[in-house]
């Protein structure tokens, strides 16, 4: 096989590659990266490896991760898109066939203590919805369970109760409270009336009402049935029986409700949120839910006890701050009797307890001191009240204690959420023991439970998270669940089960749920976040992992294989950069990069089968495969003898440690092994480590349990080595993290040339001090944040990339400048200061660690994670030979102890050959006597170790036990050891390999084919009936119905919601929150769904200031790149402004004027009139002799009098200079005077040169001319709605404004006066202030460029020539706003200004644009949902659509249309139809397949219109006479219409139409709508025939309201007449309730909570707004005492949830409801509810709801017409009707009635003007007025007038051609033609 990286061939690589496809990579030039070529097939496990830093990520995230991440994180909103961490465009040629890609990494953005375990895995929210589903309460007081009474319950219970008292007379009473407003005797004439006439008692103002009386022995089971389930009803839920005997009356109390009658305690329902520690609801509220609180630690402030007051034993007062504290200390004991001269700790309890907590009489500040001592605890009280200060947060950090939550000890909940508890089955479900003893247990000695409640197998929630995993999962399959179980809890279970299952599966149940993610290590993180892409089960996509097999223990790596293997067979391609050697010989190819690291590497060495690979003499990875080299050749082994000294540990007992002792031979390497969570690191590092750094004095954590150490006295120190990264800044380096740059700038500083400038080595440092370059602050590049786009780092202009100055440039030690220096290698290096010990014993450690080759200065970022980790070795390395160093030279005497070091994974991200060069490090650490402990799983390690301490045998409770110890050969020996068992495997592996050199014939793999489908089974969302069906990938499958039926539930709420959700959260929790996925659907599974992409139908076109540019998202770029590219001028002056920092005009005076004599001028005065003569003045006080007025000096002594009339510019000679190297010091005196006084600006004059020009120089962006300031250019300066950028006059509508503005924010969608059509004579239409549009770009503004069209801005793009800099800015920026340009001109829209305003363009303009946006992203394997693609558009654009489509489905991708149209469901692969009606009658798949089986099914609506078309016309035609009476409109020239003159005859049903952009909405909304309402022409020269028509409507497809509480029933108006119902009831009136309290927009009805909206909406400060149903009501919207009232059995609630098909029977007989119900019907929303919310109903809803609210009014008048049908009412009565697309969303079925509808309208004498494409309506127009021919600048005349027959004859017009061709097969016989 060919791996030439240049070749350009597409190579075969072998069968996979002919079938599947594959990802097409081209030119990656990423990093080191050296121009790669290579093809990965999709469907396949691909390994990448190659020794640290070959450029294994480079290639794995940098390239192929970031393209498809970015590409499908493009299809979010912008608004998403701003959280959502989009990846850089990588540097490659192309990419193609790239799925949308997850990467599986071990970054853990989230470091909140909130996040735990239980949250990252989900599991936390599911336990949630499980307790608050099936959790038992158990009362506060007796602890008892606590359950809702039923009447069969209290049954029981009253038979217990009454057998005990001996049958009393039992009298059941349900309490009514009287209103204020009521009198008793009201209130009991009203139950009377309802046959209540006896009251058993009062209680103040509650009444209870006997509902029955009798004996229990005696009554009848019903009677007592039925006496039990009306008080409960009447009662709402409460009720007492009263037991009458000899004695006192008891009562019994009962409730429906949750209640404990034993203790009268009422409890509320459970929500989810009652038990989560990050809601308020369920947090503790003193730790917030943190579990700790925040403390001060007095052994911080106390540190040495041995210490007296006198010696200083506070520490904090020590300090010269805080020095009269410890006076105040001394002068109070003395007084209190406490001694001073003693250690601390030997002080009597009381005295300490008065040193820290102060005197027992304290009580505050004012009235306590000075006459009580306030101790250290009140002295942090008042720091605290100080900690507004940084220094003071800063010094409270140091001494603070986390302290258990005394309130919630640990649980984080409040006390309610800890009485549910779930129960198990089983006694042995659960191990109790296996509780932490340290961990929060609701105890009964804490008085919430009786002892008899913690016997039984059950757990609250903190007490089930607390435990590991492996222990939750039996728990969880025991639970004691009320049977049978509601489905949705059923699936709880599942998903519960499954998550539990693929952590385990993963290796990790031995973690418990409450761990804190930030303790996690990266290992565990990463493979968490395998097990929720598992549990996403997504297919198509690119799962790319980062070694997922680190921190695992060899035995586990098998099980991480199989949840890869299982992610490849469902359908997903995975590549995996990884060293480990199981995982390399299971993958289906292996890529090795190299040949070496960094400059070296970049090429691809060898990729196929693992086999070729091991073969490949070539391959360095294969040499290692094969066991032809071997990582242990340097290593010596080092035997340990039975009296060699160790360091031993005793009785080591934290987390799962059962007592452990623990012997370290010294000076040996000892690995700790064993599987992962046996306890390795908590024996190392929270155990050993910390108990050493204690000892040898080292700050570290407090140590945890443990018995005893021994042994110390053969160390000297301890030094830990653990993963946590190193620091990411772009000025750290590797000479800087080992400490060498301090020793090379004291050589460079201890040159003569730098003694006699005064240099120091601060001078040479790159991160401070005046040597660096001022350009770049030393980082020897300019950082350009481009926002939203991929940040650009240029080699800094001034430096040439080399951090200094030029003078320092200049020096040289041996020849070398410093520049240089940071240029060479780590071995150049060690030969070059061969001499210099200090550098060498620094360098010297680079090179053990196998980092020879990285530059000096090469920046920390840039290393790969193998190479950082080995640099933060040689960190430590260099830090232990700086230890050693400093114990040696204190003088010790004979062999020194050495230092132990404990390392933590020290393989991580190594390969086989860095592991190699680590060993010998190792080596070299053994032979300077000191010791190794290393926690690691890679087995070449683990065998070369001189002894090894296995643990186990299991991990979390099944671990903490020594397995083995010994040497790898005895560990191997121990059966127990799984290590021992892997070593022996692993061995006999490599000797396998060796023995038999295989032949490249890799092993044939057979793998089930998944289905090429999205299978749904069992969908009940909203309306769906139990929907199970399979839609086929790869395929244009259309979902059709009628309206309502359940198509976008299907399409939108399922497959896109649940796409979507599974891509979203495979991302972080944090991105996760702003994108917002959807909720989960309701339904059982889902399984081979693509990530999902939706191109929703447009419900606005926008406001006014949303542009086109703004829509396609080429504005922001543009307004980024002026920021970025463009120069800024003055608006006055038309001058250039720009501003330096100080040291940047330093050095560019040293630059530009090196050799001349200069004078500074600080300007005071610039152009002003005036006498001066106290500016004089002044500058003689200072000092100054002269000033330079108008060019000539002026002597301030003798102050002439200037011309007070004329303009004077006066500026401060501060002093002249020779510039040079030696004079520096003095010009930078002089430079810092001349801006203090220029208040930041200062003037140069050369001398020497008669009429030299001043060089004006700033520190701030202000005009050199007129002295005025601007701010930092920013976006928002662009931005029209932005009040940093708008004009000040129109406010970025570009429109003059009459009138006070009050919210300018409002004018974007609010209405403007009727004459605001005239441009803003400020900026002329621009929208821009002054400033921005001073900003230019090629001399053009950014208004100037974005009024042209997009076919001439794209022509300026081509043409741009950048400059260097500007090319490397611009890059991706002019890359997106081209491609963005190019798919605009693909749709047809380049003839559309970038600044014309959305409300202007039409509606398939602005549909086309959505297209646009979404087509770019240019992915393959996603699935693309549409909802009616096809709206606004002409049946000849609609075809140019349908082949769009195609292509997209032709790249891969699955199309999923929502769609009604005809044309759109024969050009189909698959039809889908849902029915067979709407609402809750609709929701089934009636039929499915290809169009012959859709009109084959009886009860398909779609079918049927296929197979019965509308014949046309359906009534005879109106005729249309010359002298019939019209509205004329003449000579309309408004927007593209070119001189139009039409007519629109009245009493007619006319229809407008023409292609998208032929200028339709302009001549029927705004110049014919337009002149009506305004009774004068506008937009044309004159509109005859107003006087006939009365008034005009338009209908339009604006909402209808914007709040949810707006509803198709209150706005059509029935809703007072249906509250008016529900008041006349008997129940309301009893409560003395009117129509009022069953309003949701007022009044006492609705529920206090969420206001009767049934929504709340939570503000998250700076986050979105979050909008949530209403816990209180679960969006009734109605309060719990007004939904008890009923009418015809249906609550007020229930009725606002009816379908409006199934209103109109329950309403029959009440006309007024019904007529507008049928209407409602008519125009096709039988399926829309009553009280739907406005916001959801969608622009189409919204105008039939509108045209039936018009419908209502006309009742009655079909007869009306005076003069005979057909002819025009008379004006005061006849109303012209303005539609804008009424068929929009309609079923075929539908457009029917809606066209009787407008018939019926147009039959009773009105003027009916619909713009419209749909041909049935065309058809069945009396009157056509088609415009075009084309859109935009070639449309705006009219084609074709007259009636359907004479519009078909006209051979220019699109309309006349398709329509003539419907006509041809849908023309009723007999009618002319």
């Amino acid at each position: 096989m060919c791996s030439d990286p240049a070749c350009p061939a597409d190579h075969d690589h072998g069968p996979a590659h002919a079938d599947a496809g594959a990802i097409r990579i081209r030119g990656a030039r990423q990093n080191n990266l050296k121009n790669l070529s290579l093809d990965i097939p999709h469907h396949e496990l691909v390994v990448v490896t190659g020794v640290s830093g070959s450029g294994k990520s480079s290639l794995v995230f940098d390239t192929l991760y970031a393209e498809g991440q970015r590409r499908y994180v493009e299809t979010f909103s912008p608004y998403a898109r701003q959280f959502l961490d989009r990846m850089d465009k990588p540097q490659v040629d192309r990419i193609e066939g790239v799925p949308p890609a997850i990467a599986i990494d071990q970054t853990n953005p989230v470091r909140t203590s909130r996040s735990t375990v239980g949250t990252m895995t989900e599991l936390a929210d599911h336990f949630k919805l499980l307790y608050a589903r099936a959790a038992r309460l158990h009362c506060r007081g007796c602890g008892k369970p606590v359950s809702r009474d039923t009447p069969a319950t209290i049954v029981a219970r009253l038979a217990e109760l009454a057998a005990a008292a001996g049958d009393p007379r039992l009298v059941v009473s349900f309490p009514v409270t009287v209103p204020a407003s009521f009198g008793e005797d009201e209130i009991a004439g009203l139950l009377a009336q309802q046959g209540y006439t006896r009251i058993q008692a009062r209680d103040g103002a509650v009444l209870h009402v006997v509902q029955d009386r009798f004996r229990l022995a005696g009554a009848e089971h019903a009677r007592v049935m039925e006496a039990l389930e009306t008080a409960l009803r009447a009662g709402h839920g409460r009720i007492t029986v009263h037991a009458l005997g000899e004695g006192e009356e008891q009562r019994w109390k009962f409730s429906s409700g949750l209640h404990c009658a034993e203790c009268d305690i009422a409890y509320s329902d459970p929500t989810p949120s009652l038990f989560s520690f990050n809601s308020p609801i369920g947090a503790c509220e003193t730790c917030k839910g943190f579990g700790r609180v925040i403390g001060v630690d007095f052994s911080l402030v106390v540190p040495d006890e041995s210490k007296s007051i006198d010696d200083g034993a506070v520490k904090i007062w020590q300090s010269p701050s805080f020095k009269e504290c410890q006076d105040d200390l001394l002068k109070m004991a003395r007084r209190n009797g406490v001694a001073t001269d003693i250690a601390v700790r030997d002080l009597p309890p009381e005295h300490r307890e008065w040193l820290l907590e102060g005197d027992p009489k304290w009580k505050n500040w004012d009235a306590s001191w000075p006459r009580y001592w306030y101790g250290v605890r009140h002295f942090f009280d008042w720091l605290e009240s100080k900690a507004y200060k940084m220094h003071i947060r800063v010094l409270l950090s140091r001494y603070r204690s986390y302290t258990e939550c005394p309130a919630c000890h640990g649980a984080r909940l409040k006390p309610d959420a800890l009485l549910w508890r779930l129960w198990c089955r089983e006694q042995e479900g659960v191990r109790r023991e296996a509780l932490p003893s340290n961990r929060q247990r609701t105890s009964p000695e804490e008085g919430l439970l009786t002892p008899h409640a913690s016997r039984l197998p059950q757990l609250a929630i903190h007490e089930l998270l607390a435990l590991p995993i492996d222990d939750i999962a039996p728990f969880v399959a025991a639970l004691d669940l009320p049977a049978p179980l509601d489905e949705a809890t059923d699936l709880l279970l599942g998903e519960i089960k499954g998550r539990l299952r693929y952590l385990q599966e993963v290796g990790l149940g031995y973690l418990t749920l409450d761990r804190q993610s930030r303790t996690l290590s990266g290992g565990e993180v990463q493979r968490i976040n395998l097990t929720t892409a598992l549990g996403t089960s997504l297919v198509n996509t690119l799962f790319v992992l980062d070694e997922p097999s680190i921190g695992l223990h060899p035995r586990d790596i098998g099980r991480i294989l199989g949840v890869m293997e299982r992610l490849r067979d469902a359908g997903n391609s995975l590549v995996v950069v990884e060293h480990d050697p199981q995982l390399m010989l299971a993958a289906d190819r292996l890529l090795d990069i190299g040949p070496g690291p960094g400059e070296r590497g970049g090429e691809i060495v060898a990729y196929g089968p693992p086999i070729q690979i091991a073969n490949d003499p070539g391959s360095l990875t294969g040499a290692y495969l094969s066991g032809r080299k071997r990582v242990d050749v340097r290593r010596r082994p080092r035997p340990v003898a039975a009296d060699a000294p160790r360091l031993t540990l005793r009785g080591a007992r934290q987390h799962n440690l059962q007592g452990v002792d623990l012997a370290i031979p010294l000076q040996r390497l000892v690995g700790i092994t064993g599987v992962s969570g046996s306890g390795k690191s908590t024996l190392i590092q929270d155990v050993l480590y910390p108990a050493l750094a204690k000892h040898f004095g080292q700050s570290a954590e407090p140590p945890g349990a443990f018995d005893g150490l021994t042994g110390l006295d053969a160390i000297k120190g301890v030094v830990m080595v653990d993963q946590s990264p190193i620091g990411k800044s772009a000025r750290s380096n590797p000479v800087s993290y080992v400490g060498a740059w301090d020793a090379i700038r004291k050589l460079f500083a201890n040159l003569p040339e730098s003694k006699e400038r005064g240099y120091t080595p601060g001078t040479f440092s790159f991160n401070s001090g005046t040597g660096r370059c001022p350009t770049c602050t030393g980082s020897g590049f300019e950082h350009v944040e481009m926002q939203f786009l991929s940040d650009v780092y240029l080699r800094c202009p001034d430096c040439d990339g080399k951090r200094y100055r030029p003078e320092i440039l200049a020096l040289s030690w041996q020849g070398k400048g410093v520049a240089d220096v940071l240029e060479m290698t780590v071995s150049e290096a060690l030969g070059f200061f061969a001499g210099q010990k200090a550098v060498q014993a620094a360098l010297a450690p680079l090179a053990d660690v196998g980092l020879e080759y990285l530059r000096l200065g090469q920046p920390v970022p840039t290393l790969s994670g193998g190479e950082a980790q080995r640099l933060k070795l040689a960190g430590y390395l260099a830090e232990a030979a700086q230890l050693a160093g400093k114990k040696a030279k204190k003088g010790a005497t004979g062999e020194e102890p050495g230092l132990l070091f404990l390392f933590d994974e020290p393989t991580t991200g190594l390969h086989f050959e860095d592991v190699a060069t680590l060993l010998s490090a190792f080596e070299k650490l053994l032979d300077a006597g000191h010791s190794l402990v290393v926690i690691e799983h890679n087995l070449d390690v683990i065998a070369a170790a001189d002894w090894l301490v296995d643990l186990g045998p299991e991990g979390g409770a099944g671990g903490g036990l020594i397995v083995a110890e010994g040497t790898p050969a005895q560990v191997i020996a121990t059966p127990a050891s799984h290590t021992g068992k892997a070593l022996a495997d692993y061995a006999a592996q490599l000797a396998t390999l060796q023995a038999a050199p295989l032949v490249a014939e890799p092993a044939a793999r057979y793998r089930a084919v998944a289905d090429n489908a999205i299978t749904i089974r069992h969908a009940r969302h909203h309306n769906l009936k139990n929907v199970s069906l399979d839609i086929p990938r790869d395929k244009f499958t259309v979902i059709t119905g009628l309206s309502g039926s359940g198509k976008s539930t299907l399409a939108f709420d399922i497959v896109f919601g649940e796409g979507q959700r599974r891509y979203l959260e495979s991302l972080n929790a944090y991105a996760r929150q702003f994108a917002q996925p959807s909720a989960r659907p309701d339904v059982d599974a889902i399984f081979g769904i693509p990530p999902t992409v939706a191109i929703e139908q447009r419900v606005s076109r926008g406001g006014r200031k949303s542009t086109v540019g703004t829509l396609t998202e080429i504005q922001p770029f543009l307004r980024l790149m002026y920021v970025k590219l463009g120069t800024q001028f003055c608006p006055d002056c038309d001058v250039p402004v720009t501003p330096q920092s100080f040291e940047a005009i330093v050095a560019q005076i040293m630059r530009d004027c090196v050799g001349q004599s200069v004078e500074l001028l600080a300007p005071l005065i610039v152009n002003r009139k005036g006498l001066y003569t106290d500016l004089a003045k002044w500058a003689r006080g200072k000092g100054f002799e002269q000033l330079r007025v108008d060019g000539d000096y002026l002597p301030t002594k003798k102050w002439p009098r200037l011309d007070r009339y004329k303009e004077h510019s006066i500026e401060l000679p501060v002093g002249r200079v020779k510039v040079g190297i030696d004079t520096e010091t003095l010009l930078r005196e002089y430079v810092q005077a001349a801006l203090d006084h220029g208040k930041g600006v200062l003037k140069v004059l050369p001398l020497g040169a008669p009429g030299a020009a001043l060089i004006t120089l700033s520190t701030l962006r202000a005009c050199p001319e007129c002295g005025t300031s601007f701010p930092e250019p920013d976006p928002r300066l662009f931005s029209y709605n932005a009040k940093h950028g708008w004009c000040p006059d129109c406010y970025g509508t570009g429109l003059k404004i009459a009138g006070k503005v009050d919210n300018p924010d409002d004018l974007d969608l609010g209405e403007l006066d009727s004459e605001a059509t005239e441009t803003c004579p400020s900026c002329h239409g621009a929208r821009l202030n002054p400033v921005a549009r001073a900003v230019r770009f090629r001399d053009l503004g950014l208004h100037e460029l974005a009024s042209l069209p997009v076919g001439k801005v794209s022509g300026f793009f081509e043409g741009l020539k950048l400059e260097r800099r500007e090319a490397d800015i611009g890059r991706d920026l002019i890359a997106e706003i081209r491609g963005r340009l190019d798919f605009l001109q693909q749709v047809g829209l380049g003839y559309l200004a970038l600044d014309r305003a959305a409300p202007t363009l039409s509606g398939g303009e602005a549909q086309r644009i959505r297209l646009a946006a979404q087509l770019g992203s240019n992915l393959t394997g996603v699935c693309y949902i549409l909802d009616e693609p096809t709206i606004g558009l002409h049946p000849r654009d609609n075809r140019l659509l349908l082949d769009t489509l195609e292509a997209l489905r032709a790249r891969g991708n699955t199309l999923l249309v929502v769609e009604h149209d005809e044309d759109t469901i024969r050009r189909a692969d698959h039809v889908i139809d849902i029915g067979p009606g709407a609402g809750v009658r609709g929701g089934r798949i009636v039929a499915e397949g290809l169009l012959a089986d859709l009109m084959a099914a009886p009860e398909s609506a779609t079918g049927r219109c296929f197979a019965h078309p509308l014949f046309h016309p359906l009534a005879p035609r109106r005729a249309v006479s010359d002298d019939h009476p019209a509205l004329a409109v003449a000579g309309a020239t408004l927007h593209n219409l070119k001189n139009v003159t039409a007519r629109v005859p009245l009493a007619r049903l006319t229809v407008v139409t023409g292609v998208s952009g032929s200028g339709k909405s302009t001549f029927a909304r705004d110049v014919l709508h337009a002149s009506l309402v305004a009774a004068a022409p506008v937009g044309c020269a004159s509109l005859a025939g107003a006087e006939q028509i009365g008034r005009v409507l338009e209908v339009d497809q604006t909402p209808i309201g914007k709040t949810p509480r707006s509803c198709p029933a209150t706005y059509i108006g029935f809703w007072d007449t249906i509250r008016k119902l529900f008041a006349e009831t008997n129940e309301a009136k009893l409560r003395g309730w009117t129509a009022s309290r069953f309003s949701f927009n007022t009044g006492a009805g609705r529920c206090p909570v969420c206001e009767g909206q049934g929504r709340i909406t939570i503000e998250m400060n700076f986050l979105p707004d979050v909008k949530l149903p209403c816990e209180a009501c679960g969006g009734a919207r109605f309060n719990p005492e007004t939904l008890s009232v009923q009418w015809k059995g249906k609550s007020v609630a229930e009725v606002l949830n009816m379908a409006v098909e199934d209103a109109v029977d329950f309403f029959a007989a009440h006309p007024s409801i019904a007529h507008p119900l049928r209407l409602l019907q008519d125009v096709g929303l039988g399926y829309l509810t009553l009280g739907q919310p406005s916001p959801t109903l969608s622009g189409g809803e919204a105008q039939r709801i509108k045209l039936v609210s018009e419908l209502a009014k006309v009742r009655g008048r079909a007869g009306e017409s005076p003069s005979g049908p057909g002819r025009p009412l008379p004006p005061e009565k006849h109303t012209l009707y303005v539609l804008d697309e009424p068929t929009v969303g309609l079923h075929m079925a539908d457009v029917e009635k809606l066209i009787q509808v407008l018939h019926r309208l147009a039959g009773a004498g009105h003027t009916v003007m619909v713009i419209e494409h749909d041909l049935d309506l065309m058809a069945e127009a009396d009157w056509i007025i088609d415009l075009g021919p084309e859109g935009g600048d070639g449309g705006g005349e009219i084609v074709a007038e007259g009636p359907p027959e004479a519009v078909v004859q006209v051979a220019r017009s699109h309309t006349g051609r398709i329509l003539g061709e419907f006509l041809a097969t849908r023309r009723r016989d007999g009618v002319p033609g």
